[in-house]
């Protein structure tokens, strides 16, 4: 039995995508193509992040400041891109513009390629180690970088940068790792089918959720965009630190479009101290003069109440997405057809798909709320734990509702017509 699963492991190895030799890489071992790989996704995101914030100091408004000063800022600034969290002072901000993200994402994905590339790893394991490596690298290099960069006007945690930092190289490491894979399934593998039959279906209802969020978002700007307008010329009075605030709000554009989703589903978003907004509450409070806060409703709107629709009817639509068991009526009594009309299976394809949804939003409600300062300021955006529980009850109960009334109202008329008839009294 042994030799027959190693023969089987080998068998499956062999079948892992390996991206093409190319004569311009020289060929490293795993461990020293994983280091390198991560220093040079390191340098690339610091000299990103210097060209920018130098454009910033260079040209827009600034004090004092030395060059040195500057550097360190811009690695602060890179860390920050890492979803690290930046302290001016002992004023903690947590409430990141996680729409850069995508920059270091980007770049791990192409040096990790890289990395497979010079190694040439043959099985999983050695795929697996090489961006397990990498993420060690990737994140240790961060927290030196912390350690260096960090003054007492502005600074960053160095075991949360190497921490945060370790856990997003390891995620897109993964994703290319998954790139190479013999299956796209293989995290799944062992996991029963009907489980991961109902994961894509799970992620195809978030994201079709996450864009009806984004169009709502987008008419919002729209209809408020005086107002945005307004806060922008105040806060940014000349073409150069316009450009800068603009970057910076398409970067919290995600964060947006979080709160909107949200907002939808009926959850509160929380704006320090007592202050909140929902769809029956609305007490804003003082808020800073950030240009995209100016979406925020000031007074429960009389329409709000039927935003709940918009994830009801994606919930509905989860049930179409969702492979279903063939079934028609049947039992002899009413409660025997009634106890028929939903599959084990197909409850299990809505739980696996419902856990895909409510980590998602969780996750990306996370990302959405932080700390911009102190006091009043203390905490900003929804409660992730609060968001995932009303999504898996409203997208659960859509989808179990749409699979379930349709089947008890035929298991009905199927027993109704087919019930014993009693047979008549002759007079």
């Amino acid at each position: 039995m042994s030799n027959s699963a190693k023969r089987q492991l080998s068998s499956t190895n062999l079948n892992w995508r390996l991206p093409e030799i190319q004569s311009s890489i020289n060929s490293y071992p795993k461990f020293i193509a994983s280091a390198i790989a991560a220093f040079v996704a390191t340098a690339i995101g610091l000299m990103l992040s210097f060209i920018v914030i130098m454009a910033i100091w260079l040209f827009a408004a600034h004090g004092n400041e030395s060059t040195i000063q500057v550097v360190r800022a811009c690695a602060i600034a890179w860390q920050a891109t890492n979803l690290v969290t930046v302290s001016i002072g002992t004023t903690p901000i947590s409430l990141l513009p996680w729409g850069f993200v995508f920059i270091p994402a980007v770049v791990i994905w192409k040096t990790m390629f890289w990395a497979v590339k010079s190694s040439q790893p043959q099985t999983g394991l050695q795929f697996w180690l090489t961006a397990l490596f990498y993420s060690v690298t990737y994140g240790a290099l961060s927290g030196l970088i912390s350690l260096v960069s960090s003054t007492d006007g502005l600074s960053t945690d160095y075991f949360q940068a190497a921490g945060f930092s370790a856990v997003l190289a390891l995620i897109v490491c993964s994703a290319v790792v998954l790139n190479c894979a013999p299956s796209p399934n293989l995290l799944f593998a062992k996991l029963p089918n009907d489980f991961v039959t109902g994961l894509k279906p799970g992620l195809v209802a978030f994201l079709v959720f996450w864009l009806l969020s984004s169009l709502l978002t987008a008419s919002t700007l729209i209809f408020r965009w005086n107002e945005i307008k307004t806060v922008s010329g105040l806060m940014a009075p000349n073409s150069l630190d316009q450009i800068f605030l603009t970057l910076l709000s398409i970067s919290y554009l995600p964060t947006l479009i979080t709160w909107t989703s949200s907002y939808i589903l009926g959850a509160s978003i929380y704006l320090g101290g007592d202050a909140l907004v929902n769809t029956t509450v609305v007490t804003p409070g003082a808020l800073p003069a950030f240009p995209l806060l100016s979406i925020l409703p000031s007074e429960v709107m009389p329409w709000a109440k039927y935003l709940i629709a918009v994830p009801i009817i994606v919930g509905c639509l989860l049930y179409f997405f969702i492979p279903r068991e063939n079934w028609k009526a049947q039992g002899d009594s009413l409660p025997i057809a009634l106890s028929r009309t939903i599959r084990i299976r197909e409850f299990i394809r809505i739980s696996a798909a419902l856990l895909v949804i409510s980590s998602l939003t969780w996750l990306f409600a996370d990302f959405s709320s932080g700390s911009l300062g102190i006091s009043y300021l203390a905490y900003f955006g929804p409660n992730p734990t609060e968001v995932a529980l009303q999504s898996v009850k409203i997208f659960g109960l859509a989808a179990l509702v749409t699979l379930l009334l349709p089947r008890m109202i035929l298991s009905v008329l199927f027993w109704w017509t087919n019930r014993p008839k009693s047979p008549k009294s002759t007079p």
